[in-house]
């Protein structure tokens, strides 16, 4: 019996050894079903999503201008008449055009002085010619004519919305474009 039990015994524990490995090869996760008592309530409940202050504006006004450039018009951007000491503050939204703080805040001053046509508007390094002054908006050509093309400047409530047309582009075309856009187009 003792030969035995030490077969016995050597027996269990070369199957021990083995079988500890084999048990933890052997087990498979147990597969938990989704609680969907919690997922209903989680569902249930809103998620608020903060933006910050900046990026809430910029939505709307990306939007108008994304429905503004196009085929007639190839950049615009909005100006707030109040703009601030960061270009953040002063550039609304813009599309196509990278417009500089200084430009931005020459623009509104010129405006508000009733100067703009007396200066040339620069805007993202070229220069434009003001040719035309209505009550509200201010037409121009591009000042160096081998380039060509042409700007729309309309004065709203709130900004100042800047549009940039090609040379391709007639401004007897481009210029009711924005000005319809503008009239037709609510800006909240």
């Amino acid at each position: 019996m003792s030969g035995r039990s030490s077969k016995s015994s050597s027996s269990n524990n070369s199957n021990s050894t083995p079988t500890t490995i084999t048990a933890t090869t052997n087990v498979t996760p147990t597969k938990t079903e989704p609680n969907i008592q919690l997922i209903e309530k989680l569902a249930a409940q809103p998620i608020p999503i903060v933006l910050p202050p900046s990026y809430k504006p910029e939505a709307k006004y990306e939007k108008y201008l994304n429905q503004l450039v196009g085929k007639t018009i190839m950049s615009a951007a909005l100006i707030s008449k109040t703009p601030g000491n960061k270009l953040k503050n002063a550039l609304m939204a813009q599309k196509g055009l990278l417009i500089k703080l200084n430009e931005s805040k020459l623009i509104v001053d010129a405006i508000a002085k009733d100067r703009l046509h007396l200066e040339l508007v620069s805007i993202s390094g070229t220069k434009y010619v003001i040719t035309t002054v209505k009550e509200k908006s201010f037409y121009g050509l591009n000042s160096n004519l081998t380039i060509g093309g042409g700007i729309v400047i309309v004065v709203l409530e709130k900004c100042v919305l800047v549009a940039l047309f090609a040379a391709s582009v007639l401004p007897s075309e481009s210029i009711p474009y924005v000005e319809n856009f503008v009239q037709n187009t609510i800006l909240n």
